[in-house]
């Protein structure tokens, strides 16, 4: 089900560099931020955000796809070299304390998670009833999402994860 990749990047750096980014960028209505956009130089950390599906989002009617213009103000980070590795629309989601997303699935996408801030009740959960938690240890995990799934967090401390969203070719 979720697969742990042999890649991983200094978990205290990247928490640290989250710290840095959230301070001055903070997380819009869809408590997320984008570090790529649809045009070059456009350096908005919000167009991406969001689900593409859904008319409220920044990211509605666009292709994930057409997500390949990394933010310049990120240049000099972890990100940056994340994304070197793992091409995509690459966003930092801030899940709140007692939340949770809908029930959706994201056929045709594959979706990489590092998780940065985390508890043990947080929790992928499956419409089937099974259920992961990924761990904040620095790893990539190659979650799946095409099937009925939302992200849970039943504790009382917010979650980070940055999410890499690539088109499966």
């Amino acid at each position: 089900m979720i697969e742990q990749l042999n890649f991983k990047v200094d978990i205290d750096q990247l928490l640290e560099e989250t710290r840095t980014i959230l301070s001055r960028y903070p997380v819009n209505d869809q408590n997320q931020i984008c570090f790529q956009n649809t045009k070059p130089d456009l350096n908005d950390v919000y167009e991406g955000t969001g689900d593409t599906r859904l008319r409220h989002s920044p990211s509605y009617e666009k292709d994930e796809k057409d997500f390949i213009y990394f933010n310049t103000n990120f240049r000099d980070t972890l990100f940056y070299n994340i994304s070197q590795k793992f091409p995509g629309r690459m966003r930092l989601a801030v899940l709140k304390s007692k939340r949770c997303y809908w029930m959706h699935a994201d056929p045709g996408v594959i979706r990489h998670h590092f998780a940065i801030l985390t508890n043990d009740n947080c929790f992928m959960l499956y419409k089937d009833g099974s259920h992961i938690h990924i761990p904040a240890d620095g790893h990539c995990y190659k979650v799946p999402v095409d099937c009925q799934h939302t992200a849970l967090n039943a504790g009382i401390n917010d979650r980070i994860h940055l999410t890499v969203s690539s088109p499966c070719i």
